[in-house]
């Protein structure tokens, strides 16, 4: 809504005049609301932002000003960081986002202060995605030479000089003026090796290391049904249902992890009614020219472990979510929506449809593999991160950025016959063998990529693998030996949780001929790798160690 410039100014002159107009703090507690004002780095009133107590949403007036119900279970009260604003951050060398302030007794008058952007509203960002990050309190198997010797590193070290290092060369690549925004897809910690109560405050320093601004989903490792593990991640990243509008999109965060026997969770991921009237009421303050990006942990779209009575079953025992309805009702006005989660370790552009709708959630590959076991997810996706381009309201590009491999790295090439320490994808995917059958694992692959293989100068279009459950031979033959933090049936069919659409394959009309496998992404980009270079041994380079192969 804009102001006449009468209104502007006389806003502006009661800010200045007045700056303590809003509600005194007994007169919100007489009012059982909280209330505040947001004002800008030259104590002008900030207006039309959106604040919350977990529960509610509102925007600010004309004056900065806003007025909450008071909510005995609200834990934060806590703003919208606006596209033409700053992210605030914790520290000049903790990157990682700080736009909320905990609930205190007796305490009812919360300010905020923001900074504009010099240039106002960015017209496009990069966004890296990270995939849990589950860094533990333990010594994980890692090896960086053909031996069966492992080396003493803790994951927060892998972490921080592979993964981080990474990110930071690619940031370092960029133009330097190109405004870079992270998010963690949520478990940051698991506390696998025993509880360590600094693990969470330890991964947000080093997540927060760079010179992105870094937003956070929390996960169910995050929690695990502890009410100590919850707060430990709440002291480190505050709130885990809130939103921040960058450029021209809206990003809602929250957390979709509910336990309903112990530490079991529905999967795919559900929310309460509180949480869907805070996303209702987050929803309803947003313009709907914006794109909508919700993100959170488990995948809405699939899952094997669902609520009693879910109508939404999506086959070979895959449910989406019940409440995957009401949720695209919510952003189906906006201009475009995206979904983004993690959880699952494995990558997967899932696309179903829901009463006819088309619907595709990005399951994004944990940057930690599995579980710092390797340096693969369980599906043969080497540990990594995603690079998203935001223009406007829509996705520009993304690509995956394996850990320690070139951007123009997209995918892995095999033999259908290979033996994998017992595993074959002839064997898995009921492939004839003694053909020379090329099998592409194609990262990030939709139904919209084009694979084509190239034999003597003739394109072929590649068959698409997609059969549930399935798996990786690859991966499965690697973690069959050397498994430790998760049951070898975590990586096999036997995990009725994978969801597998990234392969594809070739019979060549010569075996001994070179093939050259060509990608076209849905953005335009194109890929290629040759037959020259497929993976032959079980304990090859980049699952098991670093060699001449990556950066």
């Amino acid at each position: 809504m804009k102001k006449t410039f009468l209104q502007w100014a006389c806003a502006t002159l009661l800010a200045l005049v007045c700056p303590t107009l809003h509600v005194h703090a007994q007169d919100a507690q007489a009012a059982n609301a909280f209330t505040g004002t947001i004002t800008d780095e030259k104590g002008k009133p900030v207006s039309e932002v959106i604040v919350s107590n977990g529960f509610q949403c509102v925007l600010t007036d004309d004056l900065g000003q806003y007025t909450l119900p008071y909510h005995k279970d609200a834990r934060f009260v806590y703003f919208t960081v606006p596209a033409d604003c700053e992210v605030p951050t914790h520290s000049a060398t903790d990157n990682t986002a700080h736009f909320y302030q905990a609930v205190e007794k007796d305490k009812w008058v919360y300010d905020f202060r923001v900074t504009k952007l010099p240039k106002g509203k960015e017209k496009h960002h990069k966004l890296i995605v990270i995939g849990d990050p589950q860094v533990t309190n333990a010594i994980n198997p890692y090896f960086t030479g053909a031996n069966d010797n492992p080396i003493q590193k803790s994951d927060l070290d892998r972490f921080a000089e592979e993964t981080m290092a990474d990110i930071k060369r690619t940031l370092k690549s960029l133009p330097k003026d190109t405004p870079v925004y992270g998010l963690s897809m949520g478990d940051d910690v698991q506390y696998y090796g025993g509880y360590n109560e600094k693990l969470e405050g330890a991964i947000r320093a080093v997540l927060g290391s760079s010179k992105m601004k870094l937003f956070s989903v929390i996960g169910n490792h995050d929690q695990d049904a502890n009410p100590v593990y919850k707060r430990k991640w709440e002291e480190a990243w505050g709130p885990t249902d809130y939103s921040f509008d960058r450029g021209n999109v809206h990003y809602v965060c929250f957390n979709n992890v509910i336990y309903y026997r112990g530490h079991a969770y529905w999967q795919p991921g559900e929310l309460t009614d509180e949480q869907l009237a805070w996303l209702e009421s987050d929803l309803s303050l947003v313009p709907t020219s914006k794109m909508v990006v919700l993100a959170y942990h488990i995948p809405l779209t699939f899952g094997n472990r669902t609520k009693k009575g879910n109508p939404h079953a999506i086959g070979a025992g895959h449910y989406a979510s019940s409440r995957i309805e009401r949720i695209l009702d919510l952003v189906r006005p906006f201009k475009s929506y995206q979904l983004f989660c993690g959880h699952t370790h494995f990558a997967v552009n899932n696309e179903i449809e829901i009463n006819g709708e088309p619907v595709l959630e990005h399951c994004h590959a944990a940057a930690c593999g599995d579980i710092w076991q390797s340096n693969v997810n369980i599906d043969g996706v080497p540990n990594g991160y995603y690079v998203y381009d935001m223009k406007g309201a829509k996705v520009k590009d993304c690509y995956y950025k394996g850990t320690r491999w070139p951007q123009s790295r997209q995918m892995a090439l095999f033999l259908a016959d290979t033996d994998f320490n017992g595993e074959s994808y002839a064997a898995d995917w009921n492939l004839p063998k003694g053909k020379g059958i090329v099998v592409a694992n194609v990262f990030n692959a939709d139904s919209q990529w084009k694979v084509y293989a190239i034999e003597n100068g003739k394109k072929t279009e590649m068959t698409r693998l997609e059969k549930t459950p399935n798996q990786d031979a690859f991966a499965v033959g690697y973690h069959h030996r050397y498994a430790k933090s998760n049951v070898y049936n975590f990586f096999s069919k036997k995990n009725g949780y994978l969801k597998m659409n990234h392969w594809y394959y070739y019979q060549p009309q010569d075996p001994t001929a070179l093939i050259t496998i060509k990608v076209t992404d849905r953005y335009g980009n194109v890929y290629t790798e040759t037959s020259d270079h497929v993976v032959k041994e079980p304990f090859y380079n980049y699952a098991h160690f670093y060699g001449s192969d990556t950066e």
